[in-house]
């Protein structure tokens, strides 16, 4: 990964200052613009403070939706605060997190490097040290690992119950399914079975913080690489509530599969085609990218070159995965085709059914996603064909996929955050701040009196 333009902060700070993300309050004073946005970052830092010590002072609760309390190794660092906080008191700070969040980009011009990147490494931090947090995934990631590395079992052929004495079988969500994560994902976890139960987890938190600050430099490096403002970008993207408290919180392997896209975009956005071989890595981690893939295609400056990369890269994938879990890999497919049968409390076509009333069962509300998204990503392809913008409009076909799934989890969302913090207009902005506080706004009845 390159380093940020520049070695000296005159090099650094044009870059960064901008005109924000959503649009600006322009009456406010100069001289107390900083202020406010400094205040703002205060209370995000002091409310995520507060949900990560809240939560590890519990056993369980607010923290996942299991029935198992944590032993204290896996609470973390915060736990001897002793400061438990109800499912009540941690959905509203959750909610002052998000508004605190929108106060900030309100005066993101006005955030200065060294305190923007300060708090979203803050912020990181504090919710890498959390314990596990509002999903149970984290443990199916190490539970795979297990089952592979000490049970001697594919996690493509058995699922998690074939192992129920791990130590990890108490916490899982899905324990009758076989994995549903990519390949590479899954053979790059296999050294956590190798650690014990609890470092396994502590690594993958790591893993995913990491991974996470690895995308808000990417994003910053493709906004200056596109000409726009970088400080703006990386505030909406790496400060997003449902990112820190869902992605980073939980652990999720999501963020491994968005820097290598991340990576990947930008490497195109260089003119290297080299840039669709980390893409297609990115689909072996998880499948959700790969609708970026032809976007990218269309995009690349020598499409030739970038198949060449893409199928070279696929093909190498292709062995080592069959050497690891032979054949059996294709019960992935299955698994897919399953989860996108099912419904969640946040998606949209549900919301939709149940607030019109129409009684449409889960399955043809899938089949309808399905007829819509296919022509709106055949016309947006069409688009890039005839000149648009690749990254554009993939950004577009992106929240397609979210707004017409039934399978939506709140963490599905930085899918879409970094591409709706590089586009030109602020439409895609506008739209994930919505999605964001939809995510989070359906998923507190979940949380209150918990």
């Amino acid at each position: 990964m390159e380093s940020l333009p520049g070695t000296a902060d005159s090099a650094i700070e044009p870059a960064a200052v901008g005109p924000p993300v959503v649009r600006s309050l322009p009456k406010v004073k100069a001289g107390h613009r900083a202020l406010i946005a400094n205040a703002f970052l205060g209370g995000m830092l002091v409310s995520g403070f507060l949900m990560a010590a809240g939560a590890a002072a519990k056993h369980y609760g607010p923290t996942l939706h299991i029935h198992h309390g944590l032993p204290t190794s896996l609470r973390g660092p915060l736990h001897g605060i002793g400061l438990p906080l109800s499912g009540d008191a941690f959905a509203v700070l959750f909610i002052l997190l998000g508004l605190c969040y929108l106060g900030v980009l309100l005066f993101a011009d006005s955030v200065r490097f060294q305190v923007g990147i300060g708090a979203i490494v803050a912020l990181h931090l504090i919710f890498l040290i959390a314990p596990p947090l509002l999903s149970s995934d984290i443990f199916n990631y190490v539970g795979y690992a297990r089952l592979d590395a000490v049970h001697g079992l594919n996690p493509y052929v058995h699922p998690l119950s074939a192992a129920p004495t791990d130590p990890s079988y108490i916490y899982v969500g899905w324990p009758l399914n076989t994995t549903a994560y990519g390949p590479l994902f899954t053979l790059g976890s296999l050294p956590l079975g190798l650690v014990s139960f609890t470092a396994g987890i502590w690594l993958l938190k790591f893993s995913a913080a990491a991974a996470s600050l690895g995308c808000v430099a990417l994003v910053w490096l493709c906004a200056t690489r596109l000409g726009r403002p970088a400080m703006p970008a990386a505030l909406f993207f790496g400060l997003n509530p449902v990112l820190l408290a869902y992605a980073v919180g939980g652990g999720h392997n999501d963020l491994l599969m968005l820097v290598a896209a991340l990576g990947g975009i930008y490497m195109l956005l260089a003119g290297r085609e080299s840039g669709m071989a980390a893409l297609v890595v990115a689909v072996a981690v998880k499948s959700s990218s790969v609708v970026l893939l032809p976007f990218a295609l269309l995009g690349s400056r020598r499409p030739l070159k970038a198949i060449l990369w893409g199928v070279a890269v696929a093909v190498v994938l292709g062995v080592a995965t069959l050497l690891a879990f032979g054949t059996h890999i294709s019960s992935l497919l299955h698994v897919l085709q399953h989860d996108a049968r099912l419904e969640t409390p946040n998606d949209i076509p549900g919301v939709i059914n149940d607030v019109l009333g129409l009684g449409i069962s889960t399955h043809t509300l899938g089949r309808i996603g399905m007829l819509v998204l296919l022509p709106v990503i055949a016309l947006l392809l069409v688009r890039v064909y005839r000149g648009g913008d690749w990254l554009e409009n993939a950004g577009w076909a992106t929240c397609a996929v979210l707004v017409t799934t039934t399978w939506f989890l709140p963490w599905y969302l930085i899918w879409f955050l970094p591409l709706a913090a590089l586009a030109v207009r602020p439409y895609q902005r506008y739209t994930a701040l919505a999605l964001t506080a939809l995510s989070i706004g359906l998923q507190l009845p979940l949380i209150f009196g918990k």
